[in-house]
């Protein structure tokens, strides 16, 4: 079942689901706008054959420091963290970006979601998730966006603005619920954060 705006308010507020921090005047008839976080993950332009899926990891190497941003410095990406909200992050054409969300989201055991870009975003060429939208039963931490520009213009992203729309839907129930399985790789994560795909084939 799909959850209506009284039944979105209605479980926020009780604590069936965790939305921190929740701002009501986001809440619409069947999804709550979520906000853009700070995080922005970008892929290097490095000398590599391909990205081997078995062997990708892209642990920190470095931290720098500027009066704009503090980023971390992987083997593949650098993690942009912004300082201040009055800071746009500029993606620009053609570039893929991952990107953090502003809420801490907790699904209860029987409640899945679906994330989606905003439509406003959308007419400015920005694709907000190139594919993974859904949101498992138990799942927790700040969502990670898959941002694309195919706009042959850059496009600046404000942190705390509404960056896209999440709806839930109430299940009858979950034999086991992602935070409980033992492949989840993403469990409580911080939002932009880098794909874990290598844990795939240790199984």
């Amino acid at each position: 079942m799909l959850l209506s705006d009284k039944k979105i308010k209605e479980y926020i507020k009780s604590g069936k689901i965790l939305v921190d921090p929740f701002d009501e005047n986001l809440v619409g008839p069947a999804s709550l706008d979520l906000r853009l976080g700070f995080k922005f993950r970008v892929f290097k332009n490095i000398d590599v054959e391909a990205i081997d899926p078995k062997e990708y990891k892209d642990d920190i190497i470095f931290r720098t420091e500027t009066d704009r941003y503090i980023i971390h410095h992987g083997k593949y990406s650098d993690l942009y963290i912004l300082r201040d909200q009055k800071t746009p992050f500029i993606v620009h054409p053609g570039e893929f970006v991952l990107a953090s969300i502003y809420e801490y989201l907790k699904l209860p055991d029987n409640i899945a979601a679906q994330i989606q870009g905003r439509s406003s975003y959308a007419r400015l060429g920005l694709i907000i998730h190139t594919s993974a939208g859904w949101v498992d039963p138990g799942y927790s931490g700040h969502l990670t966006l898959e941002v694309v520009n195919v706009n042959k213009i850059p496009i600046k992203l404000y942190p705390i603005t509404c960056i896209a729309q999440i709806s839930f839907f109430e299940l009858d129930s979950v034999e086991t619920p992602y935070h409980a399985r033992k492949d989840s790789k993403y469990v409580d994560e911080g939002g932009a954060t880098e794909s874990r795909i290598y844990k795939d084939f240790e199984k």
